[in-house]
């Protein structure tokens, strides 16, 4: 049976964890940058907004996370919110 969890995280100016669970099996794990004025970065532990995958202000971005991946998030203020969902397979 999947398992869906969901949480947000505030994100700022270093690169932030999204989710601290060590994932078992693939994840499908749906973002959504909340922010309406700026867009945020995720990536590896390196993220920065240099090198970063952009997610749009108020857009959402999709993708499958495997065991031992990851993923971090990044902006260029304090105090950015990024929702998230994911259903454990």
């Amino acid at each position: 049976m999947a398992q869906v969890i969901s949480g947000q995280t505030s994100i700022g100016t270093v690169a932030t964890l999204i989710d601290g669970v060590a994932w078992q099996n693939p994840v499908i794990m749906k973002l959504h940058n909340d922010d309406n004025t700026t867009d945020c970065f995720i990536g590896g532990p390196d993220v920065t907004i240099s090198n970063g995958l952009k997610i749009e202000k108020l857009e959402s971005f999709e993708l499958t996370l495997f065991q031992a991946n990851q993923l971090y998030a990044v902006s260029s203020k304090n105090g950015h919110t990024l929702s998230w969902i994911a259903q454990r397979t």
